[in-house]
């Protein structure tokens, strides 16, 4: 969702060329070489695994909320950014890694696109929690905003191909408006829920600090395997954000009006 795709541009990498059967190390000009197994080329293995693994954790967590019995719009929408983000990232370790030396460059476009409506389906959740302390005008202005903004970056991501679109509208909905709509409702409430979403975009903070600082522990786990791991954990708190909506106190009534009767706006 935030981490950079891989391309064929890359300083050549230092491992040298073995063989051990049924494996052979390919040495590549990609951030880690190739392997083939049993005859099958793979590209940036580690990297791939790492991504799989926060697909595996969103998939997960849209399960798990799936079995909450409270079906507010909070919960629905966020099942909607854990499923296509878990789908978006699979398809990233697929086009991107795994075969990037065999399939063309447009194959990453679908990928792009679910992580990107996930990114909105989730910026939709907070506004929709926030309604209540929002009042109607402003919550029809970020909620036109949201449509608006998505709409327009899948228009460019769809004609340039130009990957930092993806990466600037990730920032766009977890900085500058989910961040703010969690800020206000803890300050608001203190609740557990915003305070997970909280630590959730602090971690991505962490995912994108480890790629900015290149942060390595060798080249079989590169900064990209480092910013997954913080991924991972980041998915884990917005799916235990989400889940404090399916507890009787908060799924009793209709979103953002179970906050209204403890705290008045």
């Amino acid at each position: 969702m935030l981490c950079k795709p891989s391309t064929v541009n890359r300083p050549p990498s230092t491992v040298r060329s073995f063989t051990f059967a049924p494996m052979e190390v390919l040495p590549t000009t990609n951030f880690q070489p190739d392997i083939i197994l049993w005859g099958l080329r793979l590209g940036e293995p580690m990297i791939a695994f790492t991504g799989l693994l926060v697909s595996s954790v969103c998939f997960y967590a849209w399960l798990r909320l799936g079995k909450l019995q409270a079906k507010n719009d909070t919960l629905k929408l966020s099942r909607v950014f854990f499923l296509l983000t878990s789908i978006s990232i699979v398809i990233g370790a697929i086009v991107g890694h795994l075969f990037l030396y065999a399939l063309p460059f447009e194959f990453k476009l679908p990928g792009w696109v679910m992580g990107m409506i996930a990114v909105s389906a989730l910026e939709q959740a907070s506004i929709v929690k926030a309604k209540v302390f929002l009042g109607e005008k402003l919550f029809k202005a970020l909620f036109y905003l949201n449509i608006i903004e998505l709409t327009l970056a899948l228009w460019f991501i769809s004609t340039t191909l130009w990957f930092p679109v993806v990466e600037i509208h990730s920032a766009f909905g977890f900085l500058l408006i989910v961040m703010p709509l969690e800020i206000m409702l803890w300050g608001k409430t203190r609740s557990k829920a915003s305070l997970e979403m909280l630590l959730g975009i602090l971690l991505l903070v962490g995912a994108v600090l480890a790629h900015i600082l290149k942060i390595s522990l060798g080249v079989w786990f590169s900064y990209f395997d480092i910013a997954h791991l913080f991924m991972c954990a980041s998915m884990w708190k917005f799916m235990q954000g989400a889940e404090q909506w399916g507890k009787p106190d908060l799924a009793t009534v209709a979103d953002g009006e179970a906050l209204s009767k403890k705290v008045p706006a």
